[in-house]
């Protein structure tokens, strides 16, 4: 009887759920993977827009004539939150942080999540942000 009562206090506890958010959990698709891709509220043209125009181009990156793009991955999760915003690569010289910084300020306004299988799901992506100094 002793043996018995092990097992079962055994697989009860082996058996029971954690604390973890179940969001956490969840898989994360590429964009590729979903039916309907992650975008911004305001839409993706006019997201680029906007984050264009609030970026500041580094007086450094300037003065060294720095141009390139900083790619910023990120995930939308299936509440249509952004999470874990990063810069995948960048170029440097303020430039990075520049970008990301304004890609996190803008995702603030709203997501739109990706869906799969008529479900939201959480989706890794990618963002290029263009530096580009154009002489006048």
């Amino acid at each position: 009887m002793l043996i018995i009562l092990y097992h079962i206090i055994l697989f009860a506890t082996l058996g029971s759920t954690s604390s973890v958010d179940p969001l956490q959990e969840e898989k994360i698709y590429t964009v590729s993977e979903v039916s309907v891709k992650p975008e911004p509220v305001m839409g993706l043209k006019a997201f680029r827009e906007k984050w264009s125009k609030m970026v500041k181009y580094p007086e450094d990156a300037i003065k060294k004539q720095v141009q390139g793009i900083v790619f910023i991955e990120f995930v939308v999760r299936s509440d249509s939150s952004v999470v874990d915003a990063a810069v995948k690569q960048g170029i440097g010289f303020g430039c990075d942080e520049a970008a990301l910084k304004g890609f996190e300020e803008l995702s603030k306004e709203g997501w739109k999540p990706g869906v799969k299988l008529g479900q939201p799901v959480k989706v890794k992506m990618v963002l290029p942000f263009y530096f580009r100094i154009i002489q006048q």
